[in-house]
């Protein structure tokens, strides 16, 4: 009889403190504005920069971003929210990771760009479209 005593006492308990973090997590929520949609708005008009730039209207492209850098740190999931964006933006263009195909969206900083130049010589023309956003033409042996 205790130990049902006991039992239920836990039980009532965990359900307190369920439920008192269930109110927590609410209550939290209701305070968060709508951050993202801002910068999504930019990042669409940066792509319409792109799309109308880039001569192909379908096939693959190439993506080079931070990941492509050999030393630079970058976040993952903001590298990876990005190369997702870009895919949806842009379609029905096919994007890949790294330099795979005649033309290329780069996603880098000035200063980025030039590492990944230094890293990866080749005969390239590139076009910068607006701060971080340029398009890469590569030549290839020319």
């Amino acid at each position: 009889m205790l130990q049902a005593g006991i039992k239920k006492t836990l039980v009532i308990l965990l359900l307190l403190f369920s439920l008192f973090n269930i109110k927590q997590l609410w209550s939290a929520s209701l305070d968060i504005g709508d951050r993202g949609t801002e910068t999504l708005d930019r990042w669409e008009a940066d792509m319409i920069l792109l799309k109308e730039s880039l001569p192909v209207n379908r096939g693959v492209v190439g993506y080079i971003s931070e990941e492509d850098v050999a030393g630079l740190e970058y976040g993952y999931w903001d590298n990876e929210t990005e190369f997702l964006l870009t895919q949806y933006a842009l379609a029905p263009l096919i994007f890949k990771k790294g330099l795979s195909a005649e033309w290329n969206v780069v996603v880098l900083k000035n200063e980025d760009l030039l590492k990944w130049l230094t890293a990866n010589p080749g005969t390239y023309e590139i076009v910068k479209i607006k701060s971080k956003f340029h398009i890469l033409h590569n030549l290839g042996n020319q």
